[in-house]
């Protein structure tokens, strides 16, 4: 394959028009983060302590077992994780596909996702749940945004969007990965590291950011060869 086939757009839509959506589509997310997490810190403070029940009913359930199980959620999310496993998704379909699109697919939704988690921490500081949190070394107003969330859910979500644009799994398969968000978001809730809103609208955003991604660098699934 040549190289401007290789550069040339994953679908009928010129680069620059491409960029300025996802410019715009990273804004805009940009900014309904940032306000959510200004609405759970500050108007919604009070209300959302009821949340606190829910990581204290998980500090009741502790176990050598259990924590050794939500352990590998943690390690699921963890920043190296993410960059590895995007980092294979990305060169492996690449040079499967003889096509760059793929690396600058997981590598446009890496760089937002840390933007998102950047700009939620830095202007959103609020506090973790009030109880015993079985990490240690975490920054006590760091609660939101879950960035463990974020990269599960960047993970199970960008295997999905490869294997959807560029083969012909079945979707009840793929459906299946959303199970790796899971994993890590009842794991977080279990250490005590979040509230349940921090990982939800974790999840939330960056689901959104993957279809945006897959939509606007992917090739839809009816043009992939038979």
């Amino acid at each position: 394959m040549s190289g401007s086939r290789r550069l040339s757009p994953a679908i009928e839509r010129t680069p620059g028009r491409t960029l300025v959506v996802l410019v715009v589509a990273l804004v805009v997310l940009c900014a309904v983060v940032v306000a959510v997490g200004w609405l759970l810190s500050h108007p919604l403070e009070s209300t959302m302590r009821g949340e606190n029940d829910v990581n204290r009913w998980f500090v009741r359930q502790r176990s050598s077992g259990l924590t050794d199980v939500a352990d590998g959620g943690t390690l699921l999310g963890q920043t190296l994780t993410g960059l590895i496993a995007l980092g294979v998704l990305g060169i492996g379909f690449a040079a499967w596909q003889r096509t760059w699109w793929p690396l600058v697919f997981v590598v446009v939704l890496d760089a937002g996702m840390g933007l998102f988690y950047l700009a939620g921490t830095s202007l959103d500081p609020r506090i973790r749940p009030p109880v015993h949190i079985l990490q240690s070394g975490l920054v006590p107003d760091h609660s939101f945004p879950s960035g463990h969330t974020g990269t599960a859910t960047v993970i199970g979500g960008a295997l999905a969007a490869l294997l959807w644009a560029y083969t012909r799994v079945a979707t009840g398969l793929l459906v299946l990965l959303v199970l790796v968000p899971a994993y890590t978001m009842v794991s977080r809730l279990y250490v005590g590291a979040h509230h349940v809103s921090d990982v939800l609208t974790t999840f939330v955003y960056a689901a959104v950011w993957l279809l945006v991604c897959a939509r606007l660098l992917l090739p839809s699934r009816n043009t992939v060869a038979e």
